[in-house]
């Protein structure tokens, strides 16, 4: 069986943690706004980027909500069209990285070959 291997980003300057190379879905709310959706594109245990329609400004609150977990407050960092960096206010704890990185992976998908596995797929006798 193969293990499924998850891009981590090297540490750029001024960088304080490793960002791992994810594809969530997510929602991003302000304070006393509706939810947002988002698509988390890269986490780490200090921040993480996302794309969204969201209106966004630097320096904002952004809570961080991803299924299973408690919301997650943030702070804005940067913007760029679609894209925006934000920071958590209380950094994640490794292990929560951890599970939500890994619960994200998809197994591979098995294909089968031969007759018991194109069951009901054989072309029709002529």
């Amino acid at each position: 069986m193969t293990k499924a291997h998850l891009a981590i980003l090297p540490v750029p300057d001024g960088r304080r943690a490793e960002r791992r190379v994810v594809n969530l879905a997510a929602s991003l709310r302000e304070p006393g706004a509706s939810l947002v959706d988002a698509e988390i594109v890269n986490l780490s245990v200090t921040g993480f980027a996302a794309e969204s329609e969201a209106p966004l400004e630097i320096g904002s609150h952004i809570w961080l909500k991803l299924p299973g977990l408690e919301p997650t407050n943030s702070r804005v960092i940067w913007v760029d069209g679609r894209r925006a960096g934000f920071e958590f206010v209380t950094p994640l704890h490794p292990a929560t990285l951890e599970l939500v990185v890994s619960s994200s992976r998809k197994p591979p998908i098995k294909r089968h070959f031969g007759p018991a596995g194109l069951t009901g797929m054989r072309p029709k006798a002529r």
